[in-house]
């Protein structure tokens, strides 16, 4: 685990419970294609955040003070994506429900994903085998919901469960799901809500 305490802008408002609540892309795009020829022809919003814990860290501290629409936008998982990351049937089933619960519409409007005075992010990454061996680690630092899915899951990649808090609380924001995969970070939630589906 790492803690890397981060400064928060000031008049950063709203608290966000979860990703898969508040965001998504434009409706009935194809996530293996660019929004718009304008966001293919931008820089990479993902280039400061390399396949790193720090690279993690980053990552969600910036959407936790910013929730910038243009890396979210990067972090929505193509098919391949998907069929890195789980089993053939799961992954089919993961991308049905991604696209129609959580990536169905894109915020027009930045929204931070955390409260101001939450500054410290916590970060916990797991190689998918630790996962599906169901570790001592891996059952301290992540949902329980991981057993449920962890037969699922690929070996290779490494998954991460990020909580943003208040200095010295434990309680805070919780983002678990980022994996780097294919080149490129991208955003699983709560997978085991798939099984639900």
């Amino acid at each position: 685990m790492s803690r890397v305490p981060r400064s928060m802008r000031a008049g950063l408002g709203g608290l966000v419970l979860a990703l898969a609540l508040a965001v998504g892309a434009c409706g009935g795009s194809d996530p293996d294609q660019p929004s718009s020829p304008a966001a293919s022809a931008s820089a990479d919003p993902q280039a400061a955040y390399p396949a790193t814990d720090l690279g993690a860290s980053d990552l969600i501290g910036h959407m936790a003070a910013t929730g910038d629409l243009a890396l979210l936008q990067s972090l929505r998982p193509t098919t391949a994506d998907y069929q890195a990351l789980f089993e053939p049937d799961f992954a089919e089933r993961a991308q049905r429900a991604y696209e129609k619960q959580m990536w169905s519409s894109m915020p027009t409007t930045p929204k931070p994903w955390a409260d101001p005075d939450q500054t410290e992010v916590r970060v916990w990454g797991a190689k998918t085998e630790d996962i599906r061996k169901w570790t001592t680690a891996v059952r301290q630092n992540f949902p329980g919901g991981y057993n449920k899915i962890k037969h699922y899951l690929k070996p290779g990649l490494t998954m991460y469960s990020i909580k943003v808090v208040r200095p010295g609380d434990d309680l805070g924001m919780a983002f678990n799901g980022l994996t780097h995969v294919n080149g490129h970070w991208a955003y699983f939630p709560k997978p085991w809500r798939v099984l639900d589906s």
